[in-house]
């Protein structure tokens, strides 16, 4: 069932937002905000033509998790099954063709590559753009790139701060919700305190499956060092938090990349240049 352009706005005001299957709500509108912030000016008018409208990249951040109920086939693009114990990322074994899709590595290639033709139809532009900044959003959550027999986490019952949850929730928007209920604010601490410093450039190249792999060991180094108990606490969250930072600015640096290559000018445009 495909969304009519010109009711794209109108759908993210009357649908109701559901905590999403990666990242949550927040998170991705974390990692679009950051990307908007890098693109250039061009591309960012080129974007608003294609989506009709004055219509912010957080706005579309979370329509794949929204579409996937009416559109099963797309349920597997939002991860991809990495062994725990593995040493190296396998298509073979990682991103088979099943009935409900391949993976997430796939899935972000395939949707960066219909954004970039310029002979395909405007619909088809409009839905791989939407898909392309949630699924970079979804190839940097860790527990979207690694299979220990529990469907990400999903089937892993703790509790963070005496609250039960699942592991994947807590990686969601546990942390997240933890540091800030808002995520403006959010982008505010990594732009004012996770950015400054760093060589953007470098870290905004990469492919799809470098970035899965990466995702992958934060999975196995961080995500999945638990308490015997399961009561995930401060301790947990504190070592944590460096790594959802990281993931969310990574996906945010490279999302911009993606979206600036893919409307002819080149990857990484820092804030200040885009003027």
């Amino acid at each position: 069932m495909k969304l009519r352009l010109g009711l794209l706005a109108v759908f993210f005001v009357v649908v109701p937002l559901q905590q999403a299957a990666s990242w949550g709500v927040g998170g991705h509108s974390v990692v679009a905000e950051i990307a908007q912030r890098r693109l250039a000016p061009d591309v960012m008018r080129k974007i608003r033509t294609l989506l009709g409208g004055e219509i912010s990249l957080a706005s579309i951040a979370d329509w794949a998790d929204q579409v996937v109920l009416l559109r099963p086939s797309t349920f597997n693009w939002h991860f991809v099954n990495i062994p725990y114990d593995a040493t190296g990322y396998v298509p073979q074994r990682d991103c088979k063709q099943t009935p409900k899709g391949d993976c997430v590595v796939n899935a972000v290639e395939r949707s960066r590559a219909t954004l970039a033709d310029r002979s395909a139809s405007k619909g088809k532009r409009v839905e791989a753009l939407m898909f392309l900044v949630h699924f970079v959003g979804d190839i940097h959550q860790p527990l979207h790139c690694v299979d220990r027999n529990d469907a990400g986490g999903n089937n892993l019952a703790v509790t963070f701060f005496d609250k039960p949850m699942s592991l994947h929730a807590v990686w969601d928007y546990g942390i997240i919700d933890k540091r800030t209920f808002d995520w403006g604010e959010y982008v505010r601490q990594l732009e004012q305190g996770w950015f400054p410093g760093k060589d953007l450039k470098k870290l905004q190249r990469g492919t799809p499956v470098e970035w899965a792999w990466e995702a992958h060991m934060a999975a196995v180094e961080v995500a999945y060092v638990l308490p015997e108990d399961l009561k995930l606490g401060d301790a947990y969250y504190q070592r944590s938090l460096p790594t959802v930072d990281r993931q969310l600015a990574l996906a945010g640096l490279r999302l911009a990349r993606l979206l600036n290559e893919a409307f002819g000018r080149g990857g990484y445009l820092a804030p200040e240049m885009r003027k």
